[in-house]
């Protein structure tokens, strides 16, 4: 039986490592939460940080002094809300370029992991991405799936090209026009 008094916090996230499943959750009465990907809610797969959640608060048995996290919720990102906004307004963001893999580039934009596949990160291919680590490059964000979010630095350079073709045009007719 469920204790009825089970009290419900909410803290930001301070850091989340996907790869090993574990993290931190910021509280100002528990101080520092440990974050196991096992105790996270059902629809909250991925934490990031600055992720708002909700969670209880059980004393670890693994260390002293220490709370963990349980039955983690996402509650809202300012973020993630920002990304969320330029994908449906079609706005260009910056992102730094942390890693590579073998499908294409991770890349921080606003403190959230983006993925830009290899396929969209330029008009051309190039042998090795790895040019790309720790470069800032413009984005366009193409697809948010749940807490995944995809992007395209393609589409950007292929807007500007347009841009640029549209404006020559401009120009040339314009010079026509003039007596």
């Amino acid at each position: 039986m469920k204790n009825e008094s089970v009290k419900i916090f909410s803290g930001r996230v301070i850091f989340y490592n996907k790869n090993k499943g574990f993290g931190r959750i910021g509280h100002p009465e528990l101080g520092e939460v440990f974050l196991h990907q096992s105790k996270m809610g059902v629809v909250y797969k991925v934490a990031h940080k600055n992720d708002l959640v909700s969670f209880e608060a059980i004393p670890s048995t693994r260390i002293k002094g220490e709370y963990e996290a349980l039955d983690v919720k996402f509650i809202q990102n300012e973020n993630l809300q920002l990304i969320q906004e330029s994908f449906a307004g079609n706005k260009f963001l910056k992102g730094k370029v942390l890693t590579m893999n073998a499908g294409g580039l991770l890349l921080d934009v606003l403190g959230l992991e983006v993925f830009l596949p290899k396929s969209e990160v330029d008009v051309y291919e190039f042998n090795s991405y790895a040019i790309f680590i720790g470069k800032e490059l413009e984005i366009k964000i193409i697809g948010i799936d749940e807490r995944s979010i995809i992007a395209s630095r393609k589409v950007v350079i292929e807007e500007e090209e347009q841009a640029l073709k549209k404006a020559k045009i401009e120009k040339a007719e314009a010079k026509k026009i003039v007596p």
